[in-house]
C-alpha cells in the first residue's frame, strides 16, 4: 500500500481498556488471531475518526488510542493515506483499515469492501453550516458578557475553571470542553488547549440519546409507534417469543434480549459487535431472550444498534435516505451543523457509540430536550416524546428512553448525583461525556473529555457549583 504518512511506532502493554471496562488481551505469542484483530481494528477505527472527523494530527490521535487501549506488549504502526482517506493500524502482521467518507465518518472494513462503502456514500449531503452572525442557537454568535440578573459571574468563572482543572499526575481527568446554557443562552464556555468551538467530540454512549431523538422524529411523525411490535423481520416467526418485543422495550433497555455488555475479553458481545462485525444490528438481533419482557433492565449497546437499523429501514433503507432524513428532521432544525453519525458496513448508524459533534452542538441537543422538543422556533419532537424519554421505565427508576435519570433506586435514600436537581436527566458516555438537562433550572451543562484510568470527573461537585453561581431557586431540587 502506498501511504503518504506513517506514524512512529509506539509500545503498548497487555491491558485493553474500552468504555471503562477492562479487557485482558495477551498480546504475546499466546494471543489468538481474533484477539489481535479486535484490538487492531479498534486502534484503526478510533484513530481514523480522531484524524478525519475531529481534525487531530495522527500523532495526537495515536495518543488518544494509546490511552484508550492502554499499552499492549507489542508494537502498533499507523499508516494513513490522506488522498484516499484511509487509515490502517498493524501489529504482528495483522492489519485493519478504516475508511473515511465525508459526512459519514469512519467505517472499519469488516465484512465489506471499499468499493461498496464508497457506493453507499454517493449523493450523501454534507452538513450545512449555520449562519455565523446569528445568535446561538440559531447561529454561532455567543456573547456571554450579558448575564441575567442573579448570576454571579465571579463564582461561575471559578466553577468553570475548577471543572477544567486537572491536578492528577497523569492528567487522567482530561476535560476538553465545557458549555453552560441558561434560559436558552450560552453563559459560560471553556476549552482546554488544543480544542475549540469547532472541534468535533465523540459522544461514545451519549450517542444512544441521539438515536433516541432520531427514532423520536419518526414517532412524532406517526411512522413508528412506541407500543407496536418492533419491526425486526427475523423475530416475527410464529413461534418466536421475540415478536412480542415492542419499540418501547428496546428504548428502555428492557427487551429481555441476551447481550453481554461487559468488556472483559475479546469475544464479549459489545467488543465483537463493534470491532468484528460489519452488520452490528444483525449481530444483536440474533440474540435470544434471557429475561422476561419489561421486567429486567439490561444495559445493551446491541439494543441501541437494533434501534439504529429500525431507523435506517423506516427512513427508506439506504444511507442516502436516512442521512437526508436525519439532517432534515433533526440536525438542521436544531442548528447541529457539525453532526456526524458514523455508520457500520451495513449502512446503519452505530447508534450505540459513534456520534460526533462540537460542544455547542451537544448543547443544542440538550436545549432541544430542555424545550420539550422545540428549538429555533421549530417543533422537532412531540412534547410527549420528551416526557417519555425522561420518565423512569418500569424496569429501572434510573433509566428512561436511552437517557439516564437522576433518581432513586431500590430504596436508596440519596440520588445518584445529590448536588443537582432530582429532575436532571443525562446523555452519558465513556470518558465522562455528559449532557445534563435540568428543566427546573432551565439549564443545560455539557462536559466533554477523555477521562481514563483512576481519573474521575466529579460531576456532582462541579455541576452543583455552576448551578449555585447561576442563582436559580433550589426549591425543586429535593
Amino acid at each position: 500500500m502506498n501511504f503518504s504518512a506513517v506514524c512512529s511506532r509506539r509500545s503498548f502493554t497487555s491491558w485493553f481498556i474500552l468504555f471503562g471496562m477492562v479487557v485482558n488481551v495477551t498480546a504475546s505469542a499466546g494471543s489468538t488471531a481474533t484477539e489481535l484483530a479486535t484490538v487492531t481494528g479498534a486502534a484503526a477505527k478510533v484513530a481514523c475518526s480522531a484524524v478525519f472527523v475531529s481534525g487531530f494530527s495522527l500523532s495526537r490521535a495515536a495518543v488518544d488510542v494509546e490511552q484508550l487501549l492502554r499499552p499492549l506488549a507489542h508494537e502498533f504502526v499507523y499508516e494513513i493515506e490522506r488522498r484516499e482517506r484511509r487509515l490502517s493500524a498493524s501489529a504482528s502482521g495483522v492489519v485493519r483499515t478504516a475508511l473515511y467518507r465525508p459526512g459519514l465518518g469512519c467505517t472499519l472494513l469488516m465484512e465489506t469492501d471499499e468499493p461498496m462503502l464508497r457506493q453507499q456514500a454517493i449523493g450523501v449531503p454534507l452538513p450545512k453550516a449555520v449562519p455565523s452572525q446569528l445568535p446561538w442557537p440559531a447561529g454561532e454568535r455567543v456573547d456571554a458578557r450579558q448575564l441575567s440578573p442573579g448570576i454571579d459571574r465571579a463564582a461561575l468563572n471559578a466553577a468553570m475553571d475548577a471543572a477544567l482543572r486537572d491536578e492528577t499526575p497523569a492528567g487522567e481527568i482530561d476535560t476538553r470542553a465545557l458549555v453552560v446554557v441558561h434560559r436558552g443562552r450560552i453563559v459560560a464556555e471553556r476549552y482546554a488547549a488544543g480544542y475549540s468551538k469547532d472541534t468535533r467530540f465523540l459522544g461514545w454512549s451519549a450517542s444512544k440519546s441521539v438515536i433516541a431523538a432520531l427514532i423520536g422524529t419518526l414517532v412524532t411523525d406517526g411512522k413508528l409507534t412506541l407500543d407496536a411490535e418492533a419491526p425486526v423481520a427475523s423475530w416475527h416467526g410464529a413461534d418466536d417469543p421475540r415478536r412480542a418485543i415492542k419499540l418501547r422495550h428496546l428504548l428502555t433497555m428492557s427487551s429481555g434480549l441476551a447481550f453481554q455488555e461487559g468488556y472483559y475479553a475479546p469475544g464479549d458481545d459489545s467488543t465483537a459487535m463493534l470491532f468484528e462485525r460489519g452488520d452490528m444490528a444483525a449481530y444483536a438481533q440474533s440474540k435470544l431472550l434471557a429475561h422476561e419482557l419489561d421486567r429486567v433492565f439490561s444495559y445493551s449497546s446491541g439494543t441501541t444498534n437494533i434501534l439504529a437499523r429500525i431507523y435506517l429501514d423506516a427512513t427508506g433503507g439506504s444511507v442516502l435516505a436516512s442521512e437526508e432524513h436525519a439532517r432534515r428532521r433533526l440536525f438542521e432544525p436544531a442548528g447541529m451543523s457539525s453532526a456526524v453519525f458514523e455508520r457500520d458496513a451495513s449502512g446503519a448508524v452505530v447508534g450505540s457509540s459513534y456520534f460526533f459533534a462540537t460542544a455547542r452542538d451537544w448543547a443544542r441537543f440538550g436545549l432541544l430536550h430542555l424545550n420539550r422538543g422545540e428549538i429555533n422556533g421549530q417543533r422537532v419532537l412531540a412534547p410527549e416524546w420528551v416526557d417519555f424519554i425522561r420518565a423512569p421505565s418500569s424496569a429501572d427508576d434510573r433509566y428512561g428512553g436511552q437517557f439516564w435519570l437522576n433518581d432513586f433506586k431500590d430504596g436508596a435514600t440519596e440520588r445518584r448525583f445529590p448536588g443537582v436537581p432530582a429532575d436532571t436527566y443525562f446523555a452519558l458516555g465513556h470518558n465522562s461525556q455528559i449532557v445534563a438537562i435540568i428543566p427546573s433550572r432551565q439549564v443545560v451543562i455539557v462536559r466533554l473529555g477523555w477521562t481514563r484510568g483512576a481519573g474521575r470527573f466529579d460531576l456532582n461537585r462541579h455541576f452543583a457549583a455552576m448551578l449555585d453561581a447561576l442563582g436559580e431557586s433550589r426549591e425543586s431540587d429535593r
